[in-house]
């Protein structure tokens, strides 16, 4: 979220509309009880002092436990104490915590979040919430956001990468074990692991016990130029998640820098990638199925570089910031009138 809105921030010109940020949430040392209920108060009192001169309030939880509390009570001042207009944005979306309101509090959680207007990542999350009486004219399939980096020359597509946290439900041990099997034919293919989580220690120790300490390679967390020089050299982007994804930005940096991506239909990703035109979706999560697809990419010269030049123009139009940015301030604009 501080990434989005730190892009936001720069990117983010206009004449008509003026954003004030504002930050709340969990920073620091927050996990101390005692903390988090200081930086709640001090969040609150900051929030009362802005509201009087804003014309809309832009709201931006995840629909998690925490934060629809949190930005509820938030919403509730903006909206019934202070007459404000309001925008929320959902950027998470906790599927489980999904059924538990529809289940139980669906018209309690339409009277906390009464919006004029939300955004959501997902066709799949808007649908939710016209079950759940939302007016679907107020509701808007909106994207994350990526910044754009001259990917240079055609890239090396026997250089793979996974770009995410490494927990559970993200694909990564599938990931690696693709690219184990496709290795027993192709010799050349090599996986790069960038990012950092819980099965960390795990998955170093499979790589290890599989000896595939010469296909695999752990960068840790990249950034900045360090991030995008390891994708200018890679050729896909290999994502098998399972997780209820809103708009994974790891995929639309790939697709940005012209990498074939191969993920999986779950969520938002639906919305994102056509299966054969600008990247690949896979219906299992069995890294056989995964391995046979990259196999086909890489044998077929003409299929990845359509697919990879309808990836690039298609991130490019849809979901780079300069773009993005342009759609945010008509957004604001009309919701704010």
């Amino acid at each position: 979220m501080a990434d989005y809105y730190r892009l936001v921030e720069k990117y983010f010109h206009s004449d008509r509309v003026h954003i004030d940020f504002y930050y709340t949430g969990k920073r620091g040392n927050d996990s101390i009880l005692n903390n988090r209920m200081l930086k709640f108060a001090k969040d609150f009192l900051s929030l009362t002092r802005i509201l009087g001169s804003s014309e809309l309030v832009v709201f931006n939880p995840s629909l998690d436990p925490r934060a629809v509390i949190r930005d509820g009570i938030y919403h509730f001042l903006a909206k019934r104490v202070y007459r404000k207009k309001t925008l929320v944005f959902f950027h998470g979306w906790n599927l489980d915590f999904e059924q538990v309101i529809g289940r139980y509090a669906s018209s309690l959680f339409r009277a906390v979040f009464n919006f004029d207007r939300g955004l959501l990542l997902a066709n799949q999350f808007k649908n939710t919430l016209v079950r759940w009486g939302y007016d679907p004219d107020r509701i808007t399939v909106e994207t994350t956001i990526y910044e754009s980096y001259d990917h240079g020359p055609e890239q090396d597509y026997s250089k793979v990468v996974f770009l995410s946290r490494f927990e559970r439900n993200k694909g990564c041990l599938e990931a690696i074990k693709a690219v184990e099997i496709l290795s027993k034919q192709l010799a050349g293919i090599r996986l790069f692991m960038v990012g950092d989580g819980t099965l960390t220690p795990e998955l170093k120790e499979y790589v290890a016990s599989r000896n595939l300490g010469e296909k695999v390679t752990f960068t840790g967390w990249l950034q900045g130029e360090e991030k995008y020089q390891l994708l200018k050299g890679c050729g896909i982007m290999l994502y098998p998640t399972s997780y209820g994804e809103g708009m994974p930005i790891c995929l639309l940096e790939g697709m940005g820098m012209g990498l074939v991506v191969v993920t999986r239909p779950v969520a938002g990703i639906r919305d994102i990638i056509e299966d054969g035109k600008n990247g690949f979706l896979v219906e299992s999560t069995d890294p056989e199925a995964f391995a046979d697809r990259l196999k086909y990419i890489l044998g077929d010269a003409a299929v990845r570089r359509s697919v990879s030049q309808n990836g690039k123009r298609e991130a490019e139009l849809r979901y780079e910031i300069r773009n993005v940015a342009k759609r945010l301030e008509q957004i604001y604009f009309e919701t704010g009138q």
